[in-house]
């Protein structure tokens, strides 16, 4: 479960009209692990290490979306569990994130995962985190596979609760965010109103 290459996009691009960061990734043998054959003791872990995923509305639209991909018909592949773990580990630590999309591209298990953040560092730490946990859950049998990638030092909780703190330290708080979102609007648009015709 690798990532290939990282674009960080700080405004309009062809994934989003806000800023997205897109990893391509290879899953690897994960390709043929989908979410339902992982298993439900995969998939409670993750709800309990991340209890918002019930609140994504994924392709359903509406909370709990998610959840009903993970668990109907085959599932839902690891990339796209990777990127609303990304996503919610931005939000658990102050974020209001919550646009994804992963589509498969080019050789099997390769990946464009795009998912939304406020504040790069704490975009790509969210990533990289998450894939430590995804990787830390799977069934016994498949880590041996990723021994190599798997940190044995990982603990979710505190690594958590440090990116947390590391997130506070990176972003503006909810509604000091807000004031910066509305000046900046205003400040483009009044330099918008002041160009020479």
């Amino acid at each position: 479960m690798k990532i290939l290459a990282t674009n960080v996009y700080v405004g309009p691009s062809l994934y989003a009209h806000f800023r997205v960061i897109r990893h391509q990734v290879d899953i690897g043998a994960l390709e043929d692990w989908p979410s339902v054959r992982l298993g439900e003791g995969f998939i409670d872990s993750l709800v309990e290490a991340l209890p918002g995923l019930e609140n994504h509305g994924c392709s359903y639209g509406e909370p709990g979306g998610f959840l009903r991909r993970l668990r109907e018909d085959e599932g839902t592949w690891m990339a796209h569990i990777w990127e609303h773990a990304a996503i919610e580990l931005q939000n658990m630590a102050g974020s209001s994130v919550s646009f994804g999309k992963t589509r498969s591209m080019g050789p099997t298990g390769h990946y464009n995962m795009v998912f939304e953040y406020q504040q790069k560092d704490v975009g790509l730490e969210a990533s990289r985190i998450s894939r430590q946990l995804l990787l830390s859950l799977l069934p016994a049998d498949l880590k041996s596979g990723f021994d190599d990638e798997i940190d044995p030092d990982f603990e979710f909780g505190e690594a958590r609760d440090d990116f947390i703190r590391f997130a506070q330290r990176k972003e503006l708080g909810p509604s000091l965010y807000a004031h910066f979102r509305v000046i900046r609007h205003q400040v483009d648009i009044g330099a918008l109103e002041d160009w020479p015709s």
